[in-house]
Protein backbone atom coordinates (compact mmCIF):
# COMPACT_ATOMS: atom_id res chain seq x y z
CA UNK A 1 0.00 0.00 0.00
CA UNK A 2 0.99 3.51 -0.67
CA UNK A 3 1.50 5.74 2.54
CA UNK A 4 -0.45 9.36 2.51
CA UNK A 5 2.70 11.18 2.00
CA UNK A 6 3.68 9.09 -1.33
CA UNK A 7 -0.31 9.79 -2.71
CA UNK A 8 0.04 13.27 -2.06
CA UNK A 9 3.23 13.60 -3.78
CA UNK A 10 1.87 11.18 -6.61
CA UNK A 11 -1.12 13.90 -6.61
CA UNK A 12 1.12 16.47 -6.55
CA UNK A 13 3.44 15.44 -9.51
CA UNK A 14 0.24 14.68 -11.69
CA UNK A 15 -1.14 18.39 -11.07
CA UNK A 16 2.33 19.75 -12.03
CA UNK A 17 2.69 17.69 -15.34
CA UNK A 18 -0.61 18.34 -16.28
CA UNK A 19 -0.61 22.15 -15.61
CA UNK A 20 0.35 24.20 -18.58
CA UNK A 21 3.55 25.16 -18.92
CA UNK A 22 4.43 28.23 -17.66
CA UNK A 23 4.11 31.99 -19.49
CA UNK A 24 7.20 33.00 -20.85
CA UNK A 25 8.41 36.54 -19.52
CA UNK A 26 7.65 39.51 -21.19
CA UNK A 27 10.50 40.68 -23.27
CA UNK A 28 10.45 44.53 -24.29
CA UNK A 29 12.99 44.11 -26.60
CA UNK A 30 12.26 41.26 -28.29
CA UNK A 31 8.80 43.00 -28.79
CA UNK A 32 10.39 46.16 -29.90
CA UNK A 33 12.79 44.07 -32.53
CA UNK A 34 9.65 42.66 -34.51
CA UNK A 35 7.89 46.23 -34.19
CA UNK A 36 11.05 47.99 -35.70
CA UNK A 37 10.89 44.74 -38.54
CA UNK A 38 7.44 45.56 -39.04
CA UNK A 39 7.49 49.51 -39.25
CA UNK A 40 10.51 48.26 -42.42
CA UNK A 41 7.24 46.71 -43.98
CA UNK A 42 4.94 49.09 -43.61
CA UNK A 43 7.03 52.41 -44.54
CA UNK A 44 8.02 53.27 -47.79
CA UNK A 45 11.09 54.66 -48.66
CA UNK A 46 12.64 57.72 -51.49
CA UNK A 47 15.05 55.55 -53.43
CA UNK A 48 17.89 57.91 -52.48
CA UNK A 49 17.83 56.55 -49.07
CA UNK A 50 19.51 53.37 -50.43
CA UNK A 51 23.34 53.37 -51.75
CA UNK A 52 22.31 50.83 -54.72
CA UNK A 53 19.47 48.80 -56.15
CA UNK A 54 20.38 45.54 -53.91
CA UNK A 55 21.98 48.15 -51.11
CA UNK A 56 20.84 46.13 -48.38
CA UNK A 57 18.37 47.33 -45.76
CA UNK A 58 19.66 48.36 -42.41
CA UNK A 59 18.05 48.99 -38.90
CA UNK A 60 21.24 51.04 -36.93
CA UNK A 61 21.38 50.86 -32.74
CA UNK A 62 22.14 54.23 -31.60
CA UNK A 63 23.94 53.82 -28.18
CA UNK A 64 24.00 50.94 -26.00
CA UNK A 65 22.23 48.01 -27.44
CA UNK A 66 19.56 46.57 -25.12
CA UNK A 67 18.44 43.90 -27.59
CA UNK A 68 21.01 40.97 -27.19
CA UNK A 69 20.61 38.73 -30.09
CA UNK A 70 16.96 39.84 -30.35
CA UNK A 71 17.25 42.23 -33.12
CA UNK A 72 19.64 40.17 -35.34
CA UNK A 73 17.95 36.98 -34.68
CA UNK A 74 14.40 38.81 -35.70
CA UNK A 75 15.57 39.80 -38.98
CA UNK A 76 17.76 36.98 -40.13
CA UNK A 77 16.99 35.52 -43.95
CA UNK A 78 14.32 37.83 -44.27
CA UNK A 79 14.42 40.19 -46.91
CA UNK A 80 11.92 43.04 -47.76
CA UNK A 81 11.51 44.13 -52.00
CA UNK A 82 14.97 41.82 -52.72
CA UNK A 83 16.83 43.54 -49.59
CA UNK A 84 18.51 41.79 -46.90
CA UNK A 85 18.55 43.38 -43.09
CA UNK A 86 22.15 44.31 -41.80
CA UNK A 87 21.57 45.59 -37.99
CA UNK A 88 24.63 47.99 -37.22
CA UNK A 89 25.41 49.34 -33.78
CA UNK A 90 26.47 53.06 -34.11
CA UNK A 91 28.31 55.40 -31.15
CA UNK A 92 27.50 58.37 -33.42
CA UNK A 93 24.95 59.90 -35.30
CA UNK A 94 27.83 60.43 -37.95
CA UNK A 95 27.88 56.77 -38.62
CA UNK A 96 24.42 57.17 -39.86
CA UNK A 97 24.50 57.38 -43.06
CA UNK A 98 23.25 54.16 -45.10
CA UNK A 99 20.63 53.39 -42.11
CA UNK A 100 17.02 53.36 -42.91
CA UNK A 101 16.02 52.60 -39.44
CA UNK A 102 17.36 54.09 -36.85
CA UNK A 103 16.91 53.31 -33.38
CA UNK A 104 17.50 55.43 -30.30
CA UNK A 105 17.85 53.70 -27.15
CA UNK A 106 16.60 55.24 -23.77
CA UNK A 107 20.16 55.70 -22.79
CA UNK A 108 19.78 58.64 -25.10
CA UNK A 109 16.85 60.32 -24.28
CA UNK A 110 18.05 63.48 -23.11
CA UNK A 111 19.62 64.07 -26.52
CA UNK A 112 16.87 63.05 -28.75
CA UNK A 113 16.49 66.60 -30.25
CA UNK A 114 20.01 66.91 -30.90
CA UNK A 115 20.55 63.89 -31.91
CA UNK A 116 17.49 64.24 -35.12
CA UNK A 117 19.12 67.80 -35.78
CA UNK A 118 22.51 65.88 -36.61
CA UNK A 119 21.47 63.13 -39.10
CA UNK A 120 22.59 64.67 -42.16
CA UNK A 121 21.10 62.04 -44.48
CA UNK A 122 17.69 62.02 -45.69
CA UNK A 123 15.33 59.33 -45.12
CA UNK A 124 15.69 57.77 -41.95
CA UNK A 125 13.06 56.42 -40.04
CA UNK A 126 13.68 57.38 -36.76
CA UNK A 127 12.51 55.00 -33.72
CA UNK A 128 12.86 56.26 -29.85
CA UNK A 129 11.35 54.91 -26.30
CA UNK A 130 10.01 57.80 -24.37
CA UNK A 131 7.38 59.23 -24.20
CA UNK A 132 8.30 62.44 -25.58
CA UNK A 133 9.76 61.17 -28.52
CA UNK A 134 7.70 61.96 -30.89
CA UNK A 135 6.89 65.66 -29.93
CA UNK A 136 11.01 65.69 -29.29
CA UNK A 137 10.65 64.94 -33.43
CA UNK A 138 11.62 61.52 -33.89
CA UNK A 139 9.17 59.49 -36.41
CA UNK A 140 7.95 56.71 -33.70
CA UNK A 141 8.23 56.45 -30.31
CA UNK A 142 7.90 53.21 -28.42
CA UNK A 143 5.67 53.18 -25.39
CA UNK A 144 4.81 51.07 -22.52
CA UNK A 145 1.47 51.05 -21.53
CA UNK A 146 -0.60 48.28 -19.63
CA UNK A 147 2.79 46.11 -19.61
CA UNK A 148 2.54 46.53 -23.34
CA UNK A 149 4.36 47.48 -26.28
CA UNK A 150 2.78 50.45 -27.71
CA UNK A 151 3.90 53.28 -30.25
CA UNK A 152 2.75 56.63 -31.36
CA UNK A 153 4.00 58.04 -34.91
CA UNK A 154 4.73 61.85 -36.15
CA UNK A 155 3.53 62.13 -39.54
CA UNK A 156 5.10 65.40 -39.75
CA UNK A 157 7.95 64.47 -39.58
CA UNK A 158 7.67 61.69 -41.44
CA UNK A 159 6.69 63.80 -43.96
CA UNK A 160 9.99 65.72 -43.58
CA UNK A 161 12.11 62.91 -44.47
CA UNK A 162 10.15 61.49 -47.49
CA UNK A 163 9.02 58.55 -45.69
CA UNK A 164 5.43 57.25 -46.79
CA UNK A 165 4.05 55.62 -43.68
CA UNK A 166 0.75 53.11 -44.69
CA UNK A 167 -2.39 53.76 -43.28
CA UNK A 168 -2.32 49.94 -41.96
CA UNK A 169 0.94 51.45 -39.47
CA UNK A 170 -0.97 54.59 -38.98
CA UNK A 171 -4.03 53.01 -37.51
CA UNK A 172 -2.40 50.48 -35.17
CA UNK A 173 -0.55 53.65 -33.60
CA UNK A 174 -1.91 54.90 -30.39
CA UNK A 175 -1.52 58.48 -31.29
CA UNK A 176 -0.80 59.98 -34.45
CA UNK A 177 0.56 63.76 -34.62
CA UNK A 178 0.39 65.86 -37.34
Amino acid sequence: MIGRAAMLGLVALGKCLAAEPPEQPFDEYRVKAAFLYNFAKFVEWPAESFQGALAPFAICVLGRDPFGRSLEDTVAGRTIDGRSFVVRHIVSVKQAAGCQVLFIGGDQNKRVAPILAEIATPGVLTVGESDSGASAGAIISFILAAGKVRFAINAAAAEREKLRISSRLLSLAVAVAK
